[in-house]
């Protein structure tokens, strides 16, 4: 192609006709241009092929870490709301009439602390590579950004109570409960001596205004553990559902 433009132009240059060859020179350089319009056209068309495809594997990661995260998350925060009914228990029932095996379940209950830790491999490598600009949907980029934000909310809550409970909770059951950790594990029953002391020292405790006013205190900070909890939750769902819609959007 490229020899028979050229023979073209010198058959016209032969001729001696001017006015023809700059019309021909000017046809060529038209023909340049268009085709260098379409290899621009179709390596930015081929760029964002790429670019769609780098998009789909990285909300699929987001998506798999995600689903991960919320399903540690479901055990942390339901092993929480059992805490949190076990604390309710204590200040509303007759201490008296329940057996004392289910005393001790309470107090092992009450003092248990839990802590969710999910995994940010994906999230973390996203947000500072820069990766997260991949995400051509700007509501679901922002979620994502805000996403670390409402994990550390929640964290810094159940931060709060695991400190109150250690100061408070425990400090006060290692002085004033000398219960056998043996009995509390249920390595040995106890004896009959035992249970009718530590009867008492259960109603003894639990009928003070100092320990009731501890499990209030706790309570409150509970429930707006459980408040940020219910949130916290639904993000993760919604998002997991959005990013999902999002991969099946560019599948399309």
């Amino acid at each position: 192609m490229i020899k028979f433009f050229r023979n073209k132009r010198k058959s016209i240059i032969k001729q001696g006709k001017t006015q023809e060859y700059i019309k021909y020179a000017l046809g060529e350089i038209v023909l340049v241009v268009i085709g260098i319009l379409i290899a621009l056209k179709i390596s930015n068309w081929n760029e964002s092929i790429q670019i769609k495809k780098e998009e789909v594997k990285t909300l699929k990661s987001l998506s798999e870490e995600l689903n991960g995260n919320l399903t540690e998350f479901n055990s942390i925060f339901n092993a929480q709301l059992t805490r949190n009914e076990s604390l309710q228990t204590v200040l509303f029932i007759d201490i008296k009439n329940q057996p004392i095996s289910y005393l001790d379940s309470l107090i092992t209950n009450n003092v248990e602390s839990y802590s969710y830790n999910p995994s940010t491999g994906i999230y973390n490598s996203m947000i500072n590579s820069g990766k997260i600009e991949l995400i051509s949907n700007d509501e679901l980029k922002k979620r994502v950004a805000k996403l670390n934000d409402e994990v550390k909310d929640y964290q810094e809550h159940e931060d709060e109570i695991t400190e109150f409970t250690k100061v408070h909770l425990e400090t006060y059951f290692i002085e004033n409960f000398n219960i056998p950790p043996a009995v509390l594990s249920k390595l040995r029953a106890r004896t009959k001596q035992e249970e009718r002391v530590d009867m008492a020292t259960y109603v003894k405790t639990f009928s003070s205004s100092e320990i009731n006013s501890m499990y209030i205190l706790l309570l409150k900070k509970m429930g707006r553990l459980i408040e940020e909890g219910q949130n916290l939750r639904k993000e993760y769902t919604d998002l997991i559902e959005a990013l999902e819609a999002e991969i099946a959007l560019h599948r399309n």
